[in-house]
């Protein structure tokens, strides 16, 4: 079915603005317009409400995130040397497209950046599922995919951000202190215990 009226109201998005309105709002808009399945796919996508019945769409969008996942968590284990294994997820199909733009985020030195990078191939997928119908429910989906990813970007804020790894790292680091300081007796005990 074609939603010409929906996807023409639609404004335009952009990584860095602030989204015209939130996707819980998009997604109650829409089921204004969609059919009530389609409303739940929405939901269960976009606002990750419990799995509804099976759906080659949300299955797609499932695969494309899991693999997503897996290849960041395969890079990740590579450069630390650890066992990536136990981490990685089933999904059907593969990318090559999703590993290429994992791999080059992977290889940014700021955290940032490497999260744009991922974003970025998120939206490229997201646009991708619309094919060959720009008026289809696919590309309802794929705005509130992207609209998602807006609101994301739009929510961060860098020296919050900073603040919250600090306090992990400083309270990571007296964690360890007092590891330090219940694994090694002080000096003076060592010598009296000779």
């Amino acid at each position: 079915m074609a939603y010409y009226s929906l996807v023409a109201s639609l404004p335009s998005l952009q990584i860095g603005d602030e989204p015209p309105f939130t996707t819980e709002e998009y997604v109650d808009n829409c089921a204004q317009w969609v059919t009530e399945r389609e409303t739940e796919i929405l939901r269960k996508v976009l606002l990750q409400e419990p799995d509804i019945a099976p759906c080659p769409l949300c299955k797609t969008v499932y695969d494309l995130e899991c693999q997503i996942r897996n290849a960041v968590a395969r890079q990740r284990g590579q450069k630390l040397g650890i066992d990536f294994k136990e981490y990685l997820q089933p999904h059907d199909g593969f990318s090559g497209q999703i590993e290429t733009f994992v791999a080059d985020a992977m290889n940014q030195t700021d955290p940032v950046e490497l999260e744009q990078y991922l974003d970025r191939g998120r939206w490229k997928l997201a646009e991708e599922l619309v094919g060959q119908d720009p008026f289809g429910f696919e590309k309802v989906l794929a705005y509130g995919i992207q609209l998602k990813i807006v609101d994301r970007w739009n929510r961060m804020d860098v020296s919050a951000g900073k603040e919250k790894l600090e306090a992990v790292i400083t309270a990571n680091t007296e964690k360890e202190e007092k590891s330090d300081e219940s694994d090694h007796p002080s000096d003076q005990t060592d010598f009296m215990e000779n």
